[in-house]
């Protein structure tokens, strides 16, 4: 050693610190580069393996020949090696760069914080507020914690009321029974589609705001399962008034897409959920509701109301913001999409990103859309006679054009850009290390070869069965979609196949005539049709006559409660304790008041008699329709 150094001292001086020099800054740039494809865990580890040791066999190479030629005298040599390991040095900082800024960008796709925000509200006209209501959930961030925290800050003496849902909560303020609430920063967009909070926007003025930064309280735990084998992911379209998702728990679930996938054969079935069904709702005490509703409640509410409306575990959720649609398909340059014809033209004019009404136009047939225009398409409704069910479908044409073009990415600085918007755009429970797992889910689908444009994985698509139904929640008439049970119990199946839970049935029979185009049958669009729902009727001013006919057939329990009073016609109904349109199955008692004449004379019973008598045609096609509703 102590000849190698007497040796090196003789050497030139510039040339020898030269050779230190790129030496050091290789051995700096190999560690990083190491560290750096440390990260992708899980991706082609022995490929890893084998660029780490051909780094480290360069390095030693130029150690050890670097050392000869300096001692040697070859200094020319020496130079040309130390350009060519100049070289390796670009590379190893240049894939330290880009690995690290793939996966940061990868990394930020699950926001571990939330900038949480609650707002006081009162009536457009409220002047001063005294009694104020909250929600009784403790764990609730937005509707419970940061009220909490924010009366306690500013010494507030309001009296506090308290409720266990948000529409009770807004109805009591509409209702003037509070002078203000405490409800998300998303209260406008979440509310805006129910009957009486339409003109919410303008019935309501935001007293006070107040925000903090928390731990992200509804990310919730993945079931761990790998990407490699049949999982489960539910798909949240969130339409928010921000561009991304780092704000707000609470949101407006208006897509929900639950998709098994099986990575084994490159097959996934694709449940759309209407964003009207009528199912209970797990965090508001399993009371019925349309579905898109949960999503006040946040994100855990939602996955636990799917997983038992559909009896399936949902092992992974993506949340992506609809307005980050804008920033995803501008990125990509635009989409090719063959816009559908609407059945009303007059209504395919709609909203832009910053819900400015009717701003954007969309223009049936084959047309390249910018972000705008392909949100509006994703979200158009009344210019289709099918309404949700088409937007539905629109938004699977948006998805697959943006997929198609995402594969047609060369460009780095393109690439970036489109990491970029998904990456503030997108929120999920998948781990860093899971969603680089799925490289090798793309590594099966190039692996199989015929690379077209819609057959690399074979999609089976579901439509859930029903009908429209408007019944009573709450205060309010609200329109809901009631799905049939074996549409449902028939996608569900379809979903069990595909994760490889169930056996799938074997078709032994098939007819088809050449002159019909074959098209395969929707999972769910099922003709086994289930007796529908009924309704509770309006029996004000109706006669008991009616009413017992009616319940002949329903046989719900009954309490009457009988008014003396000469001021109405004796046996008619005054009032009932339950609203109209309320479902039968939610029913235990109904409670009515009937008129009773104290001075029931025999002339007085005639009148009715007769009365009842020339209303029975009528009260008979009041039973029909309303069991028809």
């Amino acid at each position: 050693m102590n000849n190698l150094r007497k040796k090196l001292k003789k050497t030139n001086k510039p040339l020898r610190s030269l050779f230190y020099i790129i030496f050091l800054i290789y051995l700096v740039s190999f560690i990083f580069i190491v560290k750096s494809l440390l990260l992708l865990s899980g991706i082609e580890s022995f490929i890893r393996f084998i660029i780490i040791i051909i780094l480290l066999i360069i390095l030693l190479i130029y150690l050890l020949s670097g050392l000869v030629l300096l001692i040697l005298k070859k200094h020319r040599l020496l130079i040309l090696t130390s350009l060519l390991m100049s070289a390796f040095i670009v590379i190893n900082c240049a894939g330290y760069y880009y690995i690290n800024k793939t996966y940061n960008y990868i990394s930020h796709i699950s926001k571990d914080k939330i900038l949480y925000t609650t707002n006081l509200v009162t009536l457009a006209n409220n002047k001063s507020i005294k009694k104020v209501g909250m929600i009784s959930e403790e764990n609730d961030v937005e509707g419970y914690i940061l009220p909490k925290e924010y009366l306690e800050k500013n010494n507030n003496n309001y009296e506090i009321k308290y409720y266990d849902n948000y529409l009770s909560l807004l109805n009591a303020l509409y209702d003037e029974e509070l002078d203000g609430i405490f409800i998300t920063n998303n209260y406008v967009l979440i509310y805006d589609s129910i009957e009486r909070f339409t003109k919410i926007k303008t019935d309501t003025r935001v007293f006070t705001v107040f925000s903090k930064e928390l731990k992200n309280q509804d990310l919730l735990i993945s079931t761990n399962k790998s990407v490699t084998e049949p999982f489960t992911v539910l798909i949240i379209g969130v339409d928010s008034k921000y561009d991304g998702l780092a704000q707000n728990a609470a949101f407006n679930g208006d897509t929900l897409m639950l998709v098994s996938f099986n990575p084994k054969n490159l097959s996934a079935t694709i449940f759309s959920i209407p964003r009207d069904t009528f199912v209970p709702i797990s965090c508001n005490n399993d009371r019925s509701n349309k579905i898109n509703s949960a999503a006040a409640y946040g994100t855990k509410c939602m996955v636990d109301t799917i997983e038992n409306f559909t009896n399936i575990t949902i092992d992974y959720y993506v949340k992506t913001n609809f307005k980050g649609v804008v920033s995803l398909v501008d990125a990509l340059g635009g989409i090719t999409v063959d816009v559908p014809v609407p059945d009303y033209p007059k209504q395919y004019c709609v909203q832009d990103s910053n819900r400015v009404a009717k701003k954007i136009c969309l223009t049936p047939g084959v047309s390249k859309l910018n972000g705008e225009e392909a949100l509006a398409l994703s979200r158009v409704r009344y210019a289709f006679a099918r309404a949700d069910f088409k937007r539905v479908q629109n938004q699977q044409l948006i998805i697959e054009a943006i997929v198609k073009k995402a594969k047609k990415i060369r460009n780095v600085n393109d690439f970036y850009n489109v990491l970029n918007a998904v990456s503030r755009n997108l929120d999920t429970n998948l781990s860093t290390k899971e969603m680089l797992n799925f490289y090798n889910v793309g590594k099966s689908i190039l692996a199989k070869g015929n690379l077209k444009d819609n057959d690399f994985i074979d999609i089976e698509k579901t439509e859930l069965t029903g009908y429209g139904l408007t019944i009573n929640i709450g205060k309010d008439n609200t329109y809901t979609f009631q799905y049939y049970e074996s549409s449902l119990n028939e996608i569900t199946n379809a979903m069990k196949v595909t994760l490889g839970l169930e056996k799938p049935d074997i078709i032994k029979t098939f007819q088809f005539s050449v002159n019909d185009i074959y098209e395969p049958r929707t999972v769910g669009h099922t003709t086994n049709i289930d007796a529908k729902k009924e309704i509770l009727p309006n029996f004000v001013n109706k006669t008991l006559n009616y009413l017992d006919n009616w319940n002949k057939n329903i046989n719900i329990n009954i309490q009457k409660n009988y008014k003396e009073d000469n001021n109405c016609i004796n046996n008619t109904i005054l009032s009932q304790n339950i609203n109209p349109k309320t479902l039968l199955t939610e029913i235990k008692t109904l409670n009515v008041s009937i008129c009773k004449n104290i001075d029931n004379n025999n002339s007085n019973d005639n009148d009715i008699i007769n009365k009842e008598n020339e209303n029975t045609d009528t009260e008979i096609e009041s039973v029909i329709e309303d069991l028809l509703n």
